[in-house]
């Protein structure tokens, strides 16, 4: 079954920055945004979005592949938390307002516990311009995870 990216993220405006999912399956996906100058990270002075914002476009990738393999398994999507990034590039200052950019992520290791790691890319026209490696946590129980860390 095919999912919409609504459907597999719980990011919801203003905070959601991916625009369409293209491809995803249970270890990688690709999803696209166009910048605008409605974005909540959108910069005046740069007419676009500052380049470690990339991070966050890679992240919300990530979440789609994520809730692809929940919703794939009948199961409900879930909270991700981005634990740290390693080897962030970005080759442009900012993510052009006007212009498409894919988003590739693909899961490189995963353990039982929830943690993976993820490669990651953001392309312009099949150029990459940013790269990196993120590390991800879904606990096996939202609920508890939050009570227990974000709790009185």
């Amino acid at each position: 079954m095919t999912y919409t990216l609504n459907e597999l993220i719980k990011h919801q405006p203003p905070m959601k920055l991916i625009d369409e999912l293209i491809s995803v399956d249970d270890t990688k996906g690709r999803c696209r945004l166009t910048v605008t100058e409605d974005n909540l990270f959108y910069n005046d002075v740069l007419k676009g979005l500052p380049a470690h914002v990339g991070i966050e476009l890679m992240a919300q990738s990530i979440a789609a592949v994520a809730g692809n393999r929940h919703k794939s398994q009948g199961d409900d999507i879930k909270l991700g938390f981005l634990l740290g990034t390693r080897k962030y590039t970005c080759d442009i200052e900012c993510f052009d307002v006007g212009q498409s950019y894919d988003v590739d992520v693909e899961e490189i290791h995963a353990e039982e516990s929830g943690l993976s790691v993820f490669e990651c890319s953001i392309s312009q026209q099949e150029a990459v311009v940013a790269k990196a490696r993120l590390n991800v946590y879904q606990p096996p129980d939202e609920k508890a995870f939050i009570e227990e860390n974000y709790g009185d």
